[in-house]
């Protein structure tokens, strides 16, 4: 009897794991807070432009660590959104 049982019982796990692992499965849409992630990226892109653009209006042209961070903003915007 107990031989059976334990039998019975890996029957029934295993259609189970073949059940589960037969259902189809759905499609998701790559979003980010309701967004997809090009406009992420292009809400990255323009938020570093204004962040470059406040920069070098307070310090001026020449001011190297605007474009510093302007280049690491540009980094960050590819790495985590714009090219995924």
């Amino acid at each position: 009897m107990r031989k059976r049982l334990s039998y019975f019982t890996a029957v029934v796990m295993f259609s189970m794991l073949m059940l589960a692992l037969s259902a189809p499965v759905t499609e998701r849409r790559v979003q980010a807070d309701g967004q997809t992630l090009q406009e992420k990226c292009d809400d990255c892109n323009a938020r570093n432009q204004r962040q470059f653009e406040h920069c070098t209006a307070v310090h001026g042209e020449n001011h190297i660590p605007c474009y510093d961070q302007f280049n690491e903003g540009i980094v960050h915007c590819y790495r985590n959104f714009c090219e995924q």
